[in-house]
């Protein structure tokens, strides 16, 4: 018996009915279909690099609290772990799953992505930092992050001769940017709402035209102006990374009617803006360097080539979005 089944019998989800069907081969996790006589689930395996971690368990299991009481309390629409016996998470033959029901929705990337889609998008999000809920035994982050390594990840990826090609043009730039965020975080730390944290268009799911957030185990405190200009990043860009006026006010404008946007510390807010693209880019750079096969070497050389093109188009353009923002204050 595989773990998959252990799974479904521990959670008493039914017998299998065919072989489970990988949905998603992500870098962080992995999602599988599977069918049973009782019904239809997702059944994601949590990454154990991941779990490993001393408090991985803690996190996960609160945000995925922070989805349940988001949905239940304020009306997101979000999609949640399914609770068997009290648990969200299980542990079987030390790995560990979540289990969902199964949903029919598609993701929406750019070009597809419209003043429609963003819209529903700032709606979301501003229905969730009006919430400003609170979870027990979660506290606002009040310590600042170290700087990345970047020069020994430089260093790290000679074997990879195009990516570190790559890399070493941008290298300098990175550390400046990483300069910016470390040295201009602390001010963001005054104005915290617990949130989603990765509101990027693969984490929405849309069925006859509603927008359903998924993956919550980022969730958790962050400045809300920092998270809108993620928000922003992700949704209001073309399919040559331009920003769109249109795509722009529709985020905005249904944003705005959930949340008044104050002029605050917003020199900072964009230099910390790069964040969670500098993040992004230095966990895939980690994954390249002790992939073991070729599926994941491709998936992390993607993902390093495409945030890094992100990083500059956001530093190009970013005084464009800052203006923008600023008409509305």
């Amino acid at each position: 018996m595989n773990n998959l089944e252990k799974v479904c019998r521990i959670c008493e989800l039914g017998d299998f009915e065919q072989e489970p069907k990988i949905v998603t081969g992500g870098l962080l996790h992995k999602m599988y279909c599977v069918e049973t006589n009782q019904g239809k689930y997702a059944i994601k395996v949590l990454n154990s690099n991941v779990m490993n971690k001393p408090d991985a368990l803690e996190k996960l299991e609160q945000a995925e609290r922070i989805a349940y009481r988001l949905k239940n309390e304020n009306y997101i629409s979000a999609i949640c772990v399914k609770s068997v016996a009290g648990k969200m998470i299980f542990e079987v033959d030390h790995a560990y799953y979540e289990i969902f029901e199964w949903f029919d929705g598609k993701s929406v990337f750019y070009p597809d992505i419209t003043a429609a889609h963003c819209a529903k998008v700032g709606e979301q999000l501003g229905k969730i930092h009006a919430s400003n809920i609170c979870v027990e035994g979660l506290y606002p982050e009040n310590t600042v992050r170290c700087k990345y390594e970047w020069k020994y990840l430089l260093s790290a990826l000679k074997k990879d001769v195009e990516v570190y090609s790559l890399f070493q043009e941008n290298v300098l730039q990175l550390e400046q940017w990483d300069c910016d965020v470390v040295e201009n975080a602390a001010k963001l730390k005054c104005n915290q709402v617990i949130s989603h944290r990765d509101l990027d268009p693969k984490n929405i799911m849309w069925k006859n035209d509603v927008p359903y957030i998924i993956d919550w185990e980022a969730a958790g405190y962050i400045n809300p102006y920092e998270e809108l200009i993620q928000v922003l990043n992700y949704w209001i860009v073309d399919e040559n990374q331009n920003y769109n006026k249109e795509k722009f006010d529709a985020l905005m404008n249904a944003y705005l009617s959930w949340i008044d946007v104050k002029y605050e510390y917003w020199n900072e807010i964009f230099l910390c803006g790069c964040d969670a693209m500098l993040g992004w880019l230095a966990y895939n750079i980690q994954v390249l360097i002790e992939a073991q096969n070729p599926i994941v070497e491709n998936a992390a050389r993607e993902q390093i080539t495409k945030t890094l093109f992100e990083l500059k188009m956001y530093d190009k353009q970013q005084m464009i979005l800052k203006n923008w923002i600023l008409q509305y204050l």
